[in-house]
């Protein structure tokens, strides 16, 4: 399967992400392909692919003025076995197809929703909405941590979590801060 390195960014499955890339031959893909999603920040990322990466459609190539845009729709977790080049690898797809506890996927939903509350941004009946027809706590963790988490090293992390329980433990930690600073800024600005 051809690889498709994401710099700085990283693609969850069930997610979707657009990537600009400035050379044609990178963009060489057509809507419906499949590729494999690694994030990469610095040169040894790309030399020891040994994390997750995550099986991708391509659902558009756009040209711009100056770039490419490609967009794609992440499928679901894989782990690098062997790379073939620096452009392919085989891998194995994870199944994440587990029982999650109903109690804790429902507090990280209850969790995310008071840090939309506490945000208030335009999108937050859309967000809300949306937490609130995701049930399945596999899914679920990859919105909140695509949507609510903006560090690169802690997607990351959260990326390579295979474990569902302990990835939704560590979101509603991480959720937990952002609350807490957020709460906390106010307070000294009040």
């Amino acid at each position: 399967m051809r690889i498709f390195y994401s710099y700085n960014k990283v693609l969850f499955p069930h997610c979707g992400i657009t990537l600009p890339v400035k050379t044609k031959w990178l963009a060489n893909f057509k809507p419906g392909d499949t590729v494999i999603v690694y994030p990469v920040k610095r040169l040894k990322d790309y030399v020891h692919l040994h994390n997750m990466g995550v099986l991708a459609e391509v659902l558009k190539v756009e040209l711009s003025s100056t770039q490419y845009l490609l967009s794609f729709k992440g499928l679901n977790r894989v782990r690098i076995d062997k790379r073939h080049g620096l452009w392919s690898c085989s891998y194995t797809m994870l199944d994440e197809k587990v029982h999650v506890n109903a109690d804790i996927t429902e507090k990280l939903r209850k969790k995310a929703q008071e840090l939309i509350f506490l945000i208030n941004v335009d999108e937050s009946d859309k967000l809300i909405h949306l937490l609130n027809f995701i049930s399945d706590g596999v899914q679920l963790s990859d919105f909140i941590a695509n949507y609510f988490i903006l560090d690169y090293n802690e997607r990351v992390a959260l990326l390579n979590t295979t474990d569902v329980t302990s990835r939704i433990n560590t979101l509603l930690q991480l959720l937990t801060m952002l609350i807490d600073n957020i709460q906390h800024k106010r307070r000294s600005e009040g």
